[in-house]
C-alpha cells in the first residue's frame, strides 16, 4: 500500500486556508453526481424552522423552545436503536476485556465529539485510560481549529488510525459520520472491515436507503460492518449536523461506552432531563452577546471545568466553518484577525498545561509538512490559560466582555456582565455534557440568527472547505437565484462561479451572497 506514507499533495495555504486548484476542482466534478441524486435528511430543510431566523429576533423564547423540541425528537428516536446500541456496548466490553482499544474516528463536529467521548469514558472508575482513542481529522488541533480538506481524503483516515496505533488483530473501530458519506471515515472502516479481525461500526444520521440511492456501493450495505443508522430528522439549521445529529451520536456511543446500564431506561432519563431544561432562560445572555458583537466588541468565555471547557471550545470552533468567522488567533500568526470569541481556563496558569487538562494527554499531532496546522508547534502556540495575551486583551480594538460558565455542585451558572442564570444539573457526567452541548448549540445558533447569518433556516455564510459544503453553497445559491431573481440556472453554471468566489472569499463574508451577486453581475 504505497499510499500509506506521509501525504504529499498540492495544497495552497492562504489566510482562509481556501484555495482550490484545477486538480481539486476536477475531483469535485468526479464525485458531484451523488449530490444531484437525492437529498439526505441531514441536508434537507426542516419545515418546522422555515422562519427560524425571524423567530430568533421576534420571539426568542419561542425560538429556544422550538430548538429544544427538535433535540427532544432526536433523543426520542434512539428508542428505535436500543438493540444496536446494546450490541455495540457488548462489543466494546469484549474489546476492553481482551486488552484491545476502542478507536473513535470522526471529522469536524464528529471528530470533536470523539475527543469528548474519550474524556467522558476516562472519568469512569477502574478503567485503563489508554484503551479509548479518539481520531479526529487533522489531529487534535481540530478541537481548536477546523483543518481544511481532510474530510474528502479517505487515505488520510487510514493513515491516521495506523499512525495512532490501531491493531487489526484486537482493536475495535467506530466511525462517526453524520452524512454517512465522509471518505475520511468510510475508507478506514472499509480497510478494517477487509483486514481486521473484528467488525467495525459505522454510525451515521441518514437512512440506509437514502445513502444507497446516492451511492449504491456505499459501505453501509456491507455485511462486514455494523451499520448504525440514527436517522433523527432534519436539523434546526439546514445541514448543521453539529446540532441534533451529533446529539444522537453523543448519546448512543456514550451509553454504549458505559458498562452495565439499562439503555432504554437511560434514554428516558436523558429525555426527561432535557425536557425539563428551561432553555429559554438563555435569552438575556444571547441577546446581550448579540448586542456586544454588533458593536464589534469581543467575548471571553471562562471556565474551570474540563468537560465544560471541551464543550465551549467545540462550540466556538464550530462557529468558524458554520458562519465563516475568524478562528482562534495564535502566536504562530500574530497578524491574524482576532476571533470575536475566545476561551480562558481560569484554573490553568500557563499554556503548557492547557492540553493536558483538556485532552488528558499531550495533543496528538500529525506533523504533515504540507499541512502546517497539523504540526505540534502550531497547536502549542494557542494559549487558553488565565494568563494569555487574549485575557489581557491589549491588542483588541474594542472592549472584551467576560462570560463565565461554571459547573459546581450540580449547578451550571452562566454570567455575562450583569446578566446571570442557573441550571440544575444531574449527577451524571454524560447527561451534564449533553446539557452543556444543547445550551451552547442553542445559544450560538440563535445568536447568529439575531445577527443575520442565516435566512429562514438556510446557512448563507458557511465556509466551503470541503466538497459537501461546496455543494451546499451551490444549491443555496441556486435556490436564491431562482426564488428571489426568477433565474433558472444550471448546477454547473453556479458551481463555476462558486469556485471563483471561494478563492476570493474573506472571513465574515457570505459565500452564498457573494455567488448570487457575482452571478447577477455576469448575467
Amino acid at each position: 500500500m504505497p499510499w500509506l506514507n506521509k501525504p504529499n499533495i498540492n495544497y495552497k495555504l492562504t489566510y482562509m486556508n481556501l484555495k482550490f486548484d484545477q486538480e481539486q476542482i476536477n475531483q469535485f466534478w468526479q464525485q458531484h453526481d451523488r449530490f444531484l441524486k437525492s437529498t439526505l435528511v441531514t441536508e434537507a430543510p426542516n419545515p418546522l424552522t422555515k422562519d427560524f431566523s425571524n423567530l430568533c429576533v421576534s420571539n426568542i423564547n419561542t425560538a429556544f423552545e422550538l430548538f429544544k423540541s427538535i433535540e427532544l425528537h432526536a433523543i426520542s428516536t434512539l428508542k428505535e436503536h436500543v438493540n444496536l446500541i446494546k450490541l455495540l456496548q457488548n462489543d466494546i466490553t469484549e474489546c476492553l476485556k481482551r486488552k484491545g482499544k476502542v478507536y473513535l474516528i470522526g471529522c469536524g463536529a464528529s471528530g470533536r465529539l470523539a475527543m469528548l467521548l474519550k474524556r467522558l469514558w476516562q472519568q469512569l472508575p477502574n478503567i485503563n485510560r489508554s484503551q479509548v482513542v479518539s481520531v479526529s481529522a487533522g489531529g487534535d488541533i481540530s478541537l481548536i481549529k477546523a483543518v481544511e480538506q481532510f474530510e474528502d481524503n479517505g487515505h488520510f483516515g487510514i493513515q491516521q488510525i495506523l499512525d495512532q496505533g490501531f491493531d487489526l488483530d484486537k482493536d475495535l473501530l467506530i466511525g462517526l459520520s453524520a452524512s454517512g458519506e465522509s471518505p475520511f471515515i468510510i475508507t478506514p472502516i472499509q480497510y478494517v472491515a477487509e483486514n481486521g479481525k473484528y467488525k467495525p461500526y459505522f454510525v451515521f444520521n441518514n437512512s440506509i436507503t437514502s445513502i444507497l440511492e446516492r451511492n449504491p456501493k456505499n459501505i453501509v450495505i456491507s455485511n462486514k460492518i455494523n451499520a448504525m443508522s440514527l436517522d433523527v430528522g432534519a436539523m434546526v439549521l439546514t445541514g448543521s449536523t453539529r446540532l441534533s445529529a451529533t446529539t444522537a451520536m453523543h448519546i448512543a456511543i456514550g451509553l454504549a461506552m458505559m458498562p452495565n446500564n439499562n439503555i432504554e431506561t437511560f434514554i428516558d432519563t436523558i429525555y426527561n432531563e432535557i425536557n425539563s431544561l428551561a432553555l429559554h432562560q438563555l435569552a438575556p445572555i444571547t441577546n446581550l452577546e448579540a448586542k456586544i458583537i454588533k458593536q464589534k466588541e469581543f467575548i471571553l468565555y471562562q471556565t474551570s471545568d474540563m468537560l465544560l471547557g471541551l464543550s465551549l471550545l467545540a462550540d466556538i470552533t464550530e462557529r468558524s466553518p458554520t458562519f465563516n468567522l475568524p478562528s482562534f488567533e495564535n502566536e504562530y500568526n500574530p497578524s491574524i484577525k482576532p476571533c470575536p470569541f475566545y476561551l480562558s481556563l481560569e484554573n490553568i496558569k500557563n499554556k503548557s498545561e492547557v492540553w493536558q487538562f483538556l485532552f488528558g494527554n499531550i495533543p496528538y499531532s500529525l506533523n504533515w509538512n504540507n499541512y502546517p496546522t497539523t504540526n505540534r508547534n502550531y497547536i502549542d502556540k494557542f494559549d487558553l490559560s488565565i494568563n494569555s495575551l487574549r485575557v489581557l486583551g491589549n491588542y483588541l480594538s474594542q472592549k472584551q466582555h467576560l462570560s463565565r460558565w461554571d459547573s459546581k455542585n450540580n449547578i451550571l451558572s452562566i454570567t455575562l456582565d450583569n446578566s446571570s442564570i442557573n441550571f440544575n444539573l444531574p449527577n451524571c457526567d454524560l447527561i451534564k455534557s449533553l446539557v452543556y452541548k444543547i445550551c451552547l448549540n442553542a445559544h450560538s445558533t440563535i445568536l447568529f440568527g439575531i445577527l443575520g447569518y442565516f435566512d429562514g433556516n438556510m446557512m448563507l455564510s458557511l465556509k466551503p472547505s470541503n466538497f459537501k459544503l461546496i455543494d451546499r453553497a451551490i444549491r443555496y445559491s441556486m435556490f436564491l437565484l431562482n426564488t428571489n431573481h426568477n433565474l433558472n440556472v444550471t448546477y454547473k453554471e453556479v458551481a463555476t462561479t462558486t469556485f471563483r468566489e471561494i478563492n476570493n472569499l474573506d472571513e465574515g463574508q457570505s459565500i452564498v451572497k457573494n455567488v448570487v451577486s457575482a452571478f447577477l453581475k455576469a448575467h
